[in-house]
């Protein structure tokens, strides 16, 4: 195993190891498993068995061949890697001596953030306050989407109606990272003219409305799926208890028939 390859493992082991990143993560987990591939020097022209084996070695399990040309497009796409196929060795290499991801600027913690961000502006197209910008919002889309990192549709886990308020969105970066985590919470919550109350939920969707953000989730005491207003939170701390997954929740229709952001 050479230098490059023990960097590899030990990024690979220790993002395995960390709580707080999302499995789907596992996608930047092959990444960099490929990189390692095409910048090996004592063995040029990897072909797609034998990075698809080298993945399988790190991470325990292995992959398709349609996901690994999948994957070959995103590296392409989100790093901009020039990676090209040789006929005469029929392998890929970089096109572009000396290029890595591993120098990619970002951390992994700056790239989630960007999936946020680009998640959010997704759902901003078209409203009043972005509408001056929305030819700089779809380059910024286009060229690096949530969908090809979290593997989800930013209209899965974020849906914003009207611009950007304060009624409650200092919650929003720990409800979304419960969302794509599937991580349950504990919300310390007080309803207007009521006392404060606890609630275990595992969260669904984030929504806004008339100003005011809301999180929608599965309430374990009642099994039950319920509203809250952001900016009824006290306090949020994630819990040890399962997250509960709802096959009936769709967050395209569950709004459907509604008044607001009550259900009728």
């Amino acid at each position: 195993m050479n230098l490059q390859e023990m960097k590899t493992w030990e990024y690979c082991s220790n993002l395995t190891k960390s709580s707080s990143m999302p499995v789907n993560k596992n996608a930047l987990l092959r990444y960099r498993i490929i990189d390692s591939c095409l910048t090996n020097r004592m063995r040029k022209y990897p072909s797609l068995e034998d990075i698809i084996q080298k993945i399988e070695d790190q991470m325990g399990t292995g992959i398709s061949v349609s996901m690994l040309n999948k994957d070959l497009s995103q590296m392409r796409s989100l790093y901009g890697a020039p990676i090209k196929y040789d006929r005469n060795h029929n392998g890929y290499y970089y096109e572009e001596e000396g290029f890595s991801i591993m120098e990619f600027p970002l951390t992994g913690a700056e790239i989630e953030a960007l999936d946020y961000s680009t998640a959010l502006l997704e759902t901003l197209k078209g409203t009043r306050m972005f509408r001056h910008f929305e030819n700089a919002i779809n380059k910024l889309i286009e060229g690096y989407r949530i969908s090809s990192v979290l593997e989800k549709s930013a209209s899965q886990i974020l849906q914003v109606e009207k611009p950007l308020s304060d009624g409650g969105s200092d919650w929003l970066e720990p409800m979304l990272q419960a969302i794509v985590n599937h991580t349950a919470i504990r919300l310390r919550y007080q309803r207007f003219g009521s006392l404060e109350k606890e609630h275990i939920i595992s969260p669904y969707l984030i929504k806004e409305y008339r100003n005011r953000w809301y999180v929608i989730g599965m309430v374990h005491a009642y099994k039950d799926i319920r509203v809250f207003a952001l900016d009824r939170v006290i306090d949020t701390q994630p819990v040890e208890e399962k997250f509960i997954q709802s096959n009936d929740f769709d967050a395209h229709t569950y709004f459907h028939y509604s008044f607001g952001i009550t259900q009728v």
